[in-house]
């Protein structure tokens, strides 16, 4: 028995290191970085968002899984020039503390509305939605069409991703969901993730950190690390078939308003994404932009997944734009 009992205990001892360079790793960070925004209580727990610049409307930004108000620090200052910019950290990521609740399209919505209502920011807003973030504006467009004037969308997930896509592809995304249910928590836990973060090494998001800019690159990756950033991931990427059933459904009974509507395509396959399943998408991006009479489809060539901080000057652009007819609109 002995020859099972000793790697049994290299193993949790091993475990119990990891958990303890954690606690202390977490502490250190949430001694050397403090939030550079507001923290807003909703629901009883802090929220934490970042606000920029003057005017209506109001740019409201709502990220990817795993997202935080940093990815869009090579935009939202440079639509501060023009507008007011809110982006924020969804509960359990950055800032703002974990929630028990399921992060369905539809709770964030409801969250988001009480964070816009205790910052005091008035609808009508121009939304923009990234990848997951893109399921969470739509319903929001769906919901509320008197308080979305615009919306952007930037390389969105969409709910029929992966409808006659390729057995692998879907293969590949079911095996995915499952590590990232079940393995990505326990590897917060242990210091696993905040190794992978370190040397940039995450599984499907490898080169992520060099997108940063260099002078946040140690914040990024501090807020990656964080214990109860791998249990959000978990819940949201868990919540991903009810978000879009979510949608579906309400599409179905629900016109899209007519608004200003930029869909940005990434032109580029990166995150292990095939070229084929990079074109299904932008086919999906450009139903997207069929939805309102005023939509526009674009593909951003030289851009991959992430085209905030491949290309942003391109989303800038697509921000400037909606804003622009937004407030045309309302002057006519």
């Amino acid at each position: 028995m002995l020859w099972l009992v000793v790697p049994l205990g290299v193993f949790i001892g091993v475990v119990g290191l990891g958990a303890i360079y954690q606690a202390l790793a977490t502490s250190r960070d949430n001694l050397m970085f403090l939030p550079p925004g507001k923290l807003i209580q909703i629901n009883g727990k802090n929220c934490h968002c970042q606000i920029m610049g003057k005017g209506h409307p109001t740019v409201i930004v709502d990220g990817g899984t795993g997202g935080t108000h940093l990815d869009w620090q090579l935009v939202q200052p440079e639509v501060a020039k023009f507008t007011k910019i809110l982006t924020y950290d969804r509960a359990g990521y950055g800032w703002s503390a974990i929630s028990s609740e399921p992060r369905t399209a539809q709770q964030v919505v409801s969250e988001l509305r009480q964070l816009l209502r205790e910052v005091e920011i008035e609808p009508p807003y121009v939304l923009v939605g990234m990848s997951l973030g893109g399921l969470f504006s739509r319903l929001f467009a769906y919901h509320y069409p008197e308080e979305v004037a615009g919306m952007v969308l930037v390389d969105v997930a969409h709910e029929k991703m992966y409808e006659d896509t390729p057995v692998e592809w879907v293969e590949l995304n079911k095996r995915l969901e499952r590590l990232l249910t079940h393995v990505v928590p326990i590897m917060g836990r242990i210091g696993l993730l905040r190794l992978l973060v370190t040397f940039d090494s995450v599984p499907m998001a490898a080169g992520l950190f060099q997108k940063f800019p260099p002078s946040i690159r140690p914040l990024a990756k501090a807020l990656y690390s964080q214990t109860q950033f791998g249990k959000t991931f978990a819940q949201e990427s868990a919540a991903v078939s009810v978000s879009m059933n979510q949608v579906k459904q309400i599409r179905q009974t629900k016109p899209f308003p007519d608004i200003p509507l930029i869909v940005l395509s990434s032109g580029k396959p990166d995150f292990d994404i095939t070229q084929d399943v990079l074109q299904k998408l932008q086919e999906l991006h450009a139903d997207l932009a069929n939805e309102s009479p005023q939509g526009v489809h674009i593909v951003a060539h030289e851009s991959g997944h992430a085209i905030q901080l491949d290309k942003p000057e391109l989303v800038i652009d697509a921000i400037r734009q909606v804003v622009e007819k937004v407030r045309c609109s309302s002057e006519s």
